[in-house]
């Protein structure tokens, strides 16, 4: 599987944890060491802290559309640029990704801005 199909899987799981308000499922798509950049926020540093981060934010869950713009791979690291939508809000973000040791894919650091 290409680095960017996985990286369609990370995106799906990713929008499927925010739909369901699993802050717990939502984290395990970021490496321990991810930097996460949010408006309004100082960054974010650490799974544990990303957790703590969307525990705050999802609620109940919400849905989110993902459309990726660019994707470049890189070999163990690739990163993908493209826009957000949910009910409330417009954006747009920035993922940097690194293959993992297992070969799986995660995100170590994600930028998001509000249109």
């Amino acid at each position: 599987m290409s680095m960017h199909e996985q990286f369609d899987g990370l995106c799906n799981a990713y929008a499927g944890a925010v739909e369901a308000g699993d802050a717990e499922a939502l984290s395990r798509v970021y490496t321990e060491d991810a930097i996460l950049l949010t408006p309004g926020n100082d960054p974010i540093k650490g799974q544990q802290a990303i957790r703590e981060f969307w525990q705050e934010e999802l609620g109940g869950g919400f849905k989110l559309m993902i459309r990726e713009l660019d994707f470049q791979d890189l070999g163990d690291t690739a990163y993908a640029v493209g826009t957000y939508e949910t009910e409330d809000e417009k954006g747009n973000w920035i993922d940097v990704i690194q293959r993992q040791d297992d070969g799986s894919l995660l995100l170590h650091r994600e930028c998001w801005n509000l249109n």
